[in-house]
Order: C-alpha cells, then structure tokens, then sequence
C-alpha cells in the first residue's frame, strides 16, 4: 500500500447563544500511511493516553522489566506493567539453551512479588505460542478467551491468574 491521502470538504456550523448562525468551509484529509514512524504514531498515542487517563483518573501504568541473569548476560526475563489492580505480563522469555530448567518459573516467582507488592489482585496475558499457553497453565493461569487462527496456525489466547 502506497500513502494516499482523502480530502473531505465540509461546512461546520455553529450557533452561540446571542449570535447568528454562521457557517465556515474546512478542509480536512486522511492520510494513511504503511510503516509509520514515530513520529507518525506518537501524536494519536499520546491523544489516546490523555483521553484514557482522564477516564480513569489519571493514573499511569507503571513498566517493569526483569532480568534473568549468568555471568552478567541475560539469559532470560519478563516485561510488563502494572494498572489500579492489575498486572499486565506483555512478555516472558529464557534464551534456548536455558529452557526447560525452571528458570522461566523463577522469572515468573518475581513477577508475581512485583504484582502484589504493587497490590495487585490479578496478573493477565495473552499469548499465540501453544507451549507458553501449558507453561502458564501449569501456573495457575485460566484461559478467558481464544481467538481462534488469530494468526494462520495460531490462537490468540487470553489468560489471567488471581495472586
């Protein structure tokens, strides 16, 4: 898909109290844009967050990161965030030749601490790896929802965790 942009014409009307009805011709265009940068993204995230913050309050979530580590290198570890009383788990990860060693069960002992420490009641993911699925089952974790071939020989699958 190459740029292309949609031009609309339209007469905005508005009518204050104690003024007459006045009209104002506006142009305005969409512009969609394949592989955007970020400066293409960060001013409708941003909209996004403001809008989103002043529903809730204005609390913003909190990242975390956790670092598995041997000998300084990192061999593993986890990225999330936490919101009000839930901890989001975006990512967990052990490098190939330290799987299967419960290395990711201990990264996960931790994210589990940081999450109630934060004084939250509830850890949520969602995963499309059918290993990482057991891997979280084993946990403790339920499946809320699957979104069936989210990805051509995939699931998405939604899981959570009460701590």
């Amino acid at each position: 898909l190459a740029d292309y942009r949609v031009v609309w014409q339209f007469i905005a009307s508005s009518c204050p109290a104690g003024e007459a009805q006045r009209s104002q011709e506006m142009s305005m265009e969409v512009l969609t844009i394949e592989n955007p940068n970020e400066q293409d993204t960060k001013p409708i995230e941003q909209g996004v967050m403001q809008y989103g913050l002043l529903q809730v309050g204005g609390e913003i979530p909190r990242k975390w990161a956790f670092h598995m580590k041997v000998e300084n290198k990192i061999i593993g570890g986890a990225t999330g965030r936490d919101h009000f009383s839930q901890f989001y788990l975006d990512n967990i990860w052990v490098k190939e030749e330290y799987r299967s060693k419960g290395i990711g069960q201990r990264i996960h002992e931790d994210v589990v601490a940081c999450a109630e420490r934060c004084g939250c009641n509830r850890i949520l993911l969602s995963t499309l790896n059918k290993r990482a699925s057991q891997f979280y089952r084993k946990l403790g974790y339920e499946h809320l929802a699957v979104i069936e071939e989210y990805v051509v020989g995939f699931n998405l699958i939604y899981m959570a965790k009460i701590i």
